[in-house]
């Protein structure tokens, strides 16, 4: 803007000297001034109407540790070349964003990669990107913007949980549901004669080189596999923003929960407040799991006591309930217990709040849990989850203690 407002007193200088003098070079040279300012003005706005911009992720999906890369790439549509460029790559995705600066040639075009450390779950908008345009001599500048044309969803992190086991060896509960079933699960119950489109790797090779024929195992599906995963996820007891509150701890627990069960070949439902999804097997599941952790947040006004009360009908007999929580409060243990009349095992991982920065104590929930025996992993900030999950901390407390 100065470069331009010093432009135009020159101009008017060398047009007023030329007036008040008679000077046919004054003249000359204000016109030549003149068509000068109108050619960068055209300049200007030629080069940023003719113009494009494409970013493209390489993935479309993340998760919190990976990296995402997206290529930029800016294209010169016309024979004018752009002598320079400024463009501001913006993005609703923490950190991811950029200034780039290009000078392209006719019909060219010039490419970035952007690489960024996914800290947060969330789905994401990449865009918009700002490019600001304009002529050799800089007297003009004019801006386009391209808004956001690509989504990109961060799933939570996974932590392997190789040292957990269902407490007292018999959490998921339940005896054995004697129906046949085409995938492979943890119950295998006989063998029989090879039929075309058996799986190879279901071929049980002792027995076929023991009697001289091709022999299968056969499966049949067991609720003791059936695994709820209550994800309580009421904004009344959630403390802190971002990576370390205890929204993105819970979220990151159910996660590595389900994926822990799921890798076991057991059935895996999830239900939180205003979602539930059904048990099912398999990476099509866990993936399933993933995009709904992925976007949930707190919520107000439904605590974890009506959570379970209104998901109970949900629970088969013979099945198990794992709650992840940060809660302080003791009054949705009846909720608890009435999820346990049902037949229904329940374990409860507790994140202490008073790690992650709360004031209410939870000795009197710790205690509570204790006296019932119900199993209960507990959580601190900053603690490794595998270490926390290893194993339960208040199993057996009230038995012990009697």
């Amino acid at each position: 803007m100065l470069r331009t407002l010093a432009f135009a007193a020159l101009w008017l200088f060398i047009f007023i000297t030329a007036l008040s003098g008679g000077w046919s070079v004054m003249f000359r040279l204000s016109y030549l001034l003149l068509l000068l300012f109108i050619a960068a003005w055209l300049w200007t706005w030629a080069s940023a109407r003719w113009i494009a911009v494409q970013r493209a992720p390489r993935q479309q999906r993340a998760q919190v540790g990976s990296a995402l890369e997206e290529e930029i790439t800016v294209e010169n549509l016309s024979w004018l070349p752009k002598p320079w460029m400024d463009i501001q790559v913006a993005s609703t995705l923490p950190g991811h964003r950029a200034q780039l600066f290009a000078s392209l040639g006719p019909r060219g075009e010039q490419s970035w990669t952007l690489r960024t450390v996914c800290h947060q779950r969330g789905r994401y908008q990449l865009g918009p990107t700002t490019v600001t345009v304009g002529d050799p001599f800089g007297l003009f500048h004019r801006q386009r913007t391209f808004l956001a044309d690509s989504t990109v969803v961060v799933y939570p992190q996974i932590v392997p949980l190789r040292g957990f086991r269902a407490p007292d060896g018999d959490l998921p509960g339940g005896g054995q549901h004697r129906v046949r079933v085409p995938h492979t699960t943890a119950m295998a119950t006989g063998i029989r004669d090879y039929q075309p489109g058996d799986p190879f790797n279901r071929i049980h090779w002792p027995n076929t080189a023991r009697l001289g024929r091709l022999l299968v195992k056969e499966f049949e599906q067991d609720p003791v596999a059936d695994v709820w995963i209550v994800l309580d996820l009421d904004r009344n007891v959630h403390l802190g923003s971002g990576p370390d509150s205890t929204e993105e701890c819970a979220v990151t627990v159910a996660a590595s929960l389900a994926s822990h069960f799921l890798l076991e070949s057991r059935a895996v439902g999830l239900v939180t407040q205003g979602h539930h999804l059904l048990p099912d097997r398999g990476t099509r599941q866990l993936l399933k799991i993933l995009e709904l952790l992925a976007v949930v947040r707190v919520r107000e006004f439904q605590g974890v006591g009506e959570l379970l009360a209104i998901s109970a009908p949900l629970f088969a007999r013979g099945t198990s309930a794992l709650v992840v929580t940060a809660t302080a409060r003791t009054e949705w243990l009846a909720a608890l217990e009435d999820v346990a009349q049902r037949g229904v095992r329940s374990a409860v991982v507790l994140l202490e709040a008073s790690t992650f920065g709360g004031t209410r104590p939870s000795l009197m929930l710790v205690s509570a849990l204790a006296a019932s025996g119900t199993p209960t992993f507990l959580v601190k900030h900053g603690e490794p989850l595998a270490e926390a999950l290893a194993e339960p901390r208040l199993a057996g407390a009230a038995e012990a203690a009697g």
